[in-house]
């Protein structure tokens, strides 16, 4: 399982725990937790992007 794949995994274990809380501010948190693990994605592809940028610049080598 690759980060992409942990990623979709753990957002989909947030939305559905979400879905069986009654309380709001648990709801809130999974909410906002979703979102951060979204954000962790992003930057996770953006820094494997910028290494594999890094390693083929010949300019550095």
């Amino acid at each position: 399982m690759d980060n992409n794949d942990t990623g979709v995994w753990l957002s989909k274990q947030v939305d559905e725990l979400s879905k069986k809380q009654k309380a709001y501010e648990n709801r809130a948190f999974l909410t906002a937790m979703k979102k951060v693990v979204g954000e962790q994605n992003e930057r996770m592809d953006l820094l494997k992007g910028e290494v594999d940028g890094r390693l083929w610049n010949h300019e550095q080598w």
